[in-house]
């Protein structure tokens, strides 16, 4: 077994184990258990990076559509949460997983620069979902990437190349649903900023707009 197949047994398997244990304790807590396997499988797995020795794309990905890493001080942090590090990490295993594959012509360019879209999407929302620190929303996430994205994909790179061009749509269409749910907890966060916003209007409007 591939290093980086273990590292995704490691991570589904703490996946269903925390899901197990949110019967008998809370789910914040529950989180914590595939965080702690993903942390200690992380330590055993570190990706080669993919571009050395590999051949270019016939199409090369435009940058704004490559994975743009987030600010470092940003990331710092991120990495040092115990719920999201092992996400932030295991994005960046699927980056490089999935560039590599592309240049294999194991996945088309389409696939490839949507799939890593959808990373850079997450990369940047996730500092929010740490701030909004939402228990049923962090295992929604972990839930998604560990188990809905890394399933669609998996099974896809399993196919020959006939069975690939005839069910590549298939695939496209789960990403663009997964797509969507993540747009869903985007505009939940703004929804929710913009109650925040108008609640501190409220209390400035309140405080300053005295009667003399």
């Amino acid at each position: 077994m591939s290093r980086l197949k273990l590292f995704t047994v490691v991570i589904v398997a703490g996946y269903l184990i925390g899901l197990l244990a949110t019967l008998f304790v809370p789910v914040y807590v529950a989180l914590l258990i595939p965080a702690g396997l993903s942390s200690l499988a992380l330590i055993f797995y570190k990706p080669k990076h993919p571009m050395q020795g590999a051949k270019p794309f016939a199409e090369p990905i435009a940058p704004s559509q490559a994975s743009t890493p987030l600010p470092s001080d940003l990331k710092d942090t991120v990495a040092k949460d115990p719920v999201w590090g092992p996400v932030l990490e295991y994005i960046g295993v699927l980056e490089d997983m999935l560039i590599s594959e592309g240049q294999k012509d194991n996945l088309d360019n389409e696939i490839v620069e949507k799939t890593l879209s959808l990373l850079t999407r997450l990369q940047r929302v996730i500092p929010q979902l740490q701030e909004l620190n939402d228990g049923n929303i962090n295992h929604n996430i972990h839930r998604l990437v560990f188990k809905d994205l890394n399933g669609a994909v998996n099974p896809f790179l399993k196919l020959s190349g006939e069975a690939k061009r005839q069910n590549r749509r298939l695939l496209l269409t789960g990403l663009k649903d997964i797509n969507s749910k993540i747009s869903f907890y985007v505009e939940s966060i703004e929804h929710r900023d913009l109650i925040d916003l108008q609640t501190k209007i409220d209390l400035i409007h309140e405080r300053y707009n005295v009667q003399n």
